[in-house]
């Protein structure tokens, strides 16, 4: 245990020798686990474009819809994530990676022939299943492969997955509702008799399976010839860690799951809100919500990411918080203003810029978590982070919103606990940030300075 703890208050013992692999492959992968991020969420978000066909078939409300857009997968997902990243940093992410991607997609599959709801809300607990794999495992692969100052763009472009790929899974739900609506799919042999919206868990949950292919273009330090320094350590517990570190790690995690509270909840409901509230089509909104999410995610991480590392570069040890407090500020007004706009193109304008607000607090937590890690924690670092934007993004945000509509202002008034919940999360993650950001300048000027 002394050994333990000496590594975990001292965790760039081994920073300067730490040897990296060569850009080019260092990018491969990172496009790899891009692509399987996308995959993965298109999985997780597709469900949110087929609440109203899922509620008419179980004969459900919006708090029980809630629970299968977020609960049921957040459960099982955060039980796995901790035991997933302990093994991540231990034994080779790249076949931990394959193992929970088979999984995840003969899950979502699987939930295109539920018989109710319970089985629904089972599959989806196997989904969460297999795609705690998916973050710790990438996280720990690109901290492992980029210096400090290169964080930020590898990791805003794993990042970008989550919003490209709920995005796509989102859009190419409604595709799939509008086409299976006008007969596309009846005579299909085995599928052609099911309901679109069984057809769209099918269809999309397929990819996965596919993209087994690209597993062997991922670097993995654990399996490859290049072994990184960071790997060889002996590991340690993640404890030590943070009892040394309680302000510094508590807020940085907390500041991450708060944030995601707005995203999560405004991923789960737009497409909701279109319909219900705006009379659009499931394909028209699907592509809407769709575009507007991958636009905004293109853009806003982007821009984050660059200017972060262009920060960094130039000395700036807060430079993901610093860089990351602008947009926070802005999403109040914003969201106050997206929620009460007056006509559909209206939202979908004030949902871009919001969306160019709080996309980028996704970065901001990973690249902060990658600066705080000891090399020899970094999975299990980001399974804890993951862990909580689960717990309070995905599961709470969502359920929130759902009670807030369903119980206490009136389905018709889903727009204004979106609203309540959304700005609640961010006034929070903004108050933690201005708190944490001296800590990470000393903890990084220490461990820099340990290690020159």
């Amino acid at each position: 245990m002394a050994q333990a703890t000496t590594a975990a208050s001292n965790p760039d013992r081994l920073a300067g020798t730490v040897a990296y692999p060569s850009k080019t492959t260092g990018w491969v992968t990172t496009i790899v686990l891009f692509l399987l991020t996308v995959i993965a969420m298109a999985d997780r978000m597709a469900i949110s474009m087929l609440i109203s066909p899922i509620k008419a078939d179980f004969g459900i409300g919006d708090f029980k819809a809630s629970l299968l857009v977020g609960m049921a997968f957040v459960l099982f997902y955060t039980i796995a994530l901790l035991p997933i990243g302990w093994a991540a940093d231990r034994y080779s992410r790249r076949r931990i990676l394959t193992v929970c991607l088979i999984v995840w997609s003969l899950a979502s599959m699987a939930c295109g022939l539920a018989t109710g709801f319970v089985m629904l809300f089972i599959m989806r607990m196997m989904i969460g299943v297999g795609e705690a794999g998916i973050g710790p495992a990438s996280h720990g692969i690109i901290g492992a492969s980029f210096p400090r100052d290169q964080l930020a763009k590898p990791l805003a472009l794993q990042g970008m997955g989550m919003q490209i790929g709920g995005a796509g899974g989102i859009a190419a739900a409604g595709a799939i509702l509008s086409a299976g609506a006008a007969g596309a799919f009846t005579g299909l042999p085995w599928v052609g008799d099911l309901a679109p919206w069984r057809l769209a868990f099918i269809f999309i949950g397929l990819p996965g399976l596919v993209a087994l292919v690209l597993i062997p273009l991922i670097h993995d330090s654990k399996a490859g010839s290049q072994p990184l320094a960071a790997d060889t350590v002996r590991p340690v517990s993640v404890i030590p860690f943070l009892r040394a570190n309680p302000r510094l790690a508590g807020l940085v995690l907390l500041a991450a799951g708060t944030s995601a509270m707005g995203f999560g909840s405004i991923s789960a409901w737009s497409p909701e809100i279109l319909q219900r509230i705006y009379l659009m089509e499931p394909a028209q909104a699907g592509a809407a919500f769709g575009g507007v999410v991958l636009s905004a995610a293109i853009l806003s991480q982007a821009v984050y990411s660059v200017t972060t590392d262009w920060f960094a570069r130039r000395g700036a040890l807060d430079a993901p918080i610093r860089v990351g407090l602008l947009p926070i500020i802005l999403s109040l007004p914003v969201a106050f203003f997206t929620y009460r706009a007056a006509d559909a193109g209206a939202f979908l304008a004030w949902q871009f810029a919001l969306l160019c607000c709080v996309v980028p607090c996704g970065g901001l937590a990973n690249t902060c978590v990658q600066q705080i890690a000891p090399p020899e924690l970094r999975s299990r670092l980001s399974a804890i982070m993951i862990l909580i934007i689960s717990i309070l993004g995905f599961g709470l945000g969502p359920a929130l919103s759902g009670w807030l509509s369903e119980y206490v202002f009136g389905e018709q008034q889903l727009r204004t606990a979106v609203s309540i919940v959304l700005i609640g999360g961010m006034t929070i993650t903004l108050l933690m940030l201005l708190v944490v950001q001296r800590p990470l300048r000393d903890y990084t000027a220490a461990r820099e300075e340990r290690s020159a």
